[in-house]
């Protein structure tokens, strides 16, 4: 009897041994892998301070990568992340004495954070990258944001697995044909616009790696810079983003792309284009997220803060006045020429023009956002021919090499 017990008490021992050891072992191997986390977190902000095509500012405590070639505002209420934090083209710094010449005259972009990329692209099966577009809505469900309300567009989600629910609409990247003879970016069409190498399926891996170095980069920086206003001088060499500009529209969507590429000029550090539908969405979630608009103002009615037929506001003419637009008048004015237009310092994303995106469908390109002539939202959006020169302006947007 006493052997039995002696022998149960020896088991019970080795039991209570091999579970601390295994507890203890786990410990370390937590503790080790925060560790490991923490040696990837730092080498990761080193390698930050050490690229060579940025510099890092400090704005409240918080780090935001300013590319070489741009400064960051120190203006008075352009330097806050969740406000509106704004670059300019050049190296002279902005300042309250003569942000308002730099606002007319140097390029800016305002920078929109992206803390979480897997709401802002997925995988499929096949390993290829899809941008995640959303609709909104004041609505509640299992698919429903419930702060920012934001609903999937053409795409569901399982096990970390996206899937795209039409390979005809809402696609990002894509190309906007349905056959080798049916659509706009077929061999015909590409060869007459001097596209690429003229066959559609070159334009389409073009698009689709313009697209991944887009999504590498926010992955990286973890955010973007969007145009802080509609772009400017369309019809001329080189396109602008600077307050006043009135040539904002006018040209086809295949121009327009042309010239946002462009207006980096010879910069290395950047990349420039018209802005993709999943950056576009991502900034009207970025307005809810900071309180600067609510899910109706986003998607019930926008004219408090766009310049629709629905509006009334004030706003600077082409000869400088402080004049009045009415309800029912139909009217573009200048881009960023009226302080109502304008939403964590970016000017015009719910009126003015619609402004076309690299958003595709077997029909036309997306344009999106709303317009001067109708009382649409800031979430609206519509395929367009992009052959056809339309009253339809762009966005552009910048992101960091």
């Amino acid at each position: 009897m006493k052997k039995d017990k002696r022998k149960i008490i020896f088991i019970l021992s080795l039991l209570i041994i091999v579970i601390a050891t295994s507890t203890i072992w786990a410990f370390i191997k937590i503790n080790n892998k925060a560790v490991e986390i923490q040696a990837n977190k730092s080498e990761f902000n080193t390698e930050l301070e050490e690229n060579e095509h940025i510099h890092i500012e400090d704005i409240n405590g918080e780090k935001v990568p300013v590319p070489n070639g741009y400064v960051g505002s120190k203006a008075d209420g352009e330097n806050g992340i969740y406000t509106g934090y704004v670059i300019y083209e050049g190296e002279e710094e902005v300042t309250n004495a003569n942000v308002e010449e730099a606002q007319k005259t140097r390029n800016q972009y305002v920078w929109i954070p992206v803390p979480d990329v897997s709401k802002f692209y997925g995988i499929d099966e096949n390993g290829k990258k899809w941008g995640k577009l959303y609709d909104f809505t004041t609505e509640t469900g299992d698919d429903i944001d419930e702060l920012t309300g934001a609903k999937p567009l053409n795409w569901s989600e399982r096990d970390g697995i996206m899937k795209i629910t039409s390979k005809t609409s809402y696609m990002e990247p894509g190309i906007t044909i349905s056959n080798k003879e049916k659509g706009y970016d077929i061999d015909s069409t590409l060869k007459m616009l001097k596209m690429t190498d003229y066959i559609s399926h070159d334009f389409l891996i073009q698009l689709e790696k313009e697209f991944n170095n887009m999504l590498e980069s926010v992955e990286r920086y973890e955010g973007f810079y969007i145009g802080r206003y509609e772009t400017g001088n369309l019809s001329k060499k080189n396109s602008v983003i600077r307050k006043g500009n009135t040539d904002i529209g006018g040209q086809t969507w295949y121009s327009d792309y042309e010239k946002c590429k462009n207006i980096k000029g010879e910069n290395a550090n950047v990349e420039t284009g018209i802005i993709w539908g999943n950056q576009w969405d991502r900034v009207l979630i970025w307005l809810i997220e900071t309180k600067n608009k609510t899910k109706e103002e986003i998607c019930v009615d926008s004219s408090g803060w766009g310049n629709s037929n629905k509006s009334t506001f004030e706003y600077i003419n082409n000869n400088g006045e402080i004049v009045k637009k009415e309800k029912g008048e139909y009217i573009s004015i200048p881009t960023g020429n009226s302080e109502y237009t304008k939403a964590n310092n970016i000017y015009d994303l719910a009126g003015n023009r619609f402004e076309f995106t690299m958003e595709s469908s077997s029909m036309g390109r997306f344009y999106i956002g709303g317009s001067f002539s109708y009382n649409i939202t800031s979430d609206y959006r519509y395929y367009a021919d992009p052959t056809l020169a339309y009253n339809i302006s762009c966005r552009a947007m910048l992101y960091i090499k």
